[in-house]
């Protein structure tokens, strides 16, 4: 996707890029920064929210977002790190993402100057983890699913979307450090 210039003017996708590339560096074997750092992509929140999205509980992103992933089929569930102006440091956040790859995000109700870095899961991966977590949300933050699930490149690519792996394989993805 690309970055408008008042996000990439103030920062926020340099401070996102670095935040990633300093966790990817502490981890000793394939982690959620190594995912994130080569499967990861840039997103930025839909202008106006679809009168169907309710914001949920507070602090809950991970529960939020899977619930809607799991119930509709135009959304799909991503996870990563996302950062407002007024933060000083990335937050570990989930959201959803719609066809155009713009953000819908079911917790936070005032996304405008926000930008999120994250994978994009595929529907039936989502649900697949829920039950082997046993209906506890949360992909990348679940270091029993990480460990288990994707300890490899392969493993990643199985479970995002097609055309996010597209996109990376493409150089779509902004920008690439990894």
């Amino acid at each position: 996707m690309l970055l408008d210039t008042e996000t990439t003017e103030n920062g926020l996708a340099e401070e996102l890029r670095r935040h990633i590339e300093f966790l990817r560096s502490t981890e000793p074997t394939f982690g959620h920064a190594t995912a994130l750092s080569k499967y990861g992509r840039y997103a930025l929140p839909r202008e106006k929210k679809p009168e169907w999205l309710k914001i949920g509980l507070k602090r809950a992103c991970f529960y939020n977002a899977t619930a809607y992933a799991a119930a509709r089929d135009d959304v799909f569930y991503a996870e990563g790190y996302a950062l407002e102006p007024a933060l000083t440091v990335p937050v570990q956040h989930a959201w959803l993402v719609d066809a155009d790859g713009r953000v819908l995000d079911p917790t936070w109700s005032r996304t405008k100057c926000h930008i999120y870095f994250g994978i994009s899961f595929k529907r039936s991966f989502v649900m697949e983890m829920l039950a082997t977590s046993r209906n506890e949300p949360g992909i990348l933050v679940n270091m029993h699913l990480l460990r288990r699930v994707l300890r490899t490149d392969q493993a990643v690519e199985a479970a995002i979307l097609r055309a996010h792996v597209d996109d990376v394989s493409s150089g779509k993805m902004l920008p690439s450090y990894g």
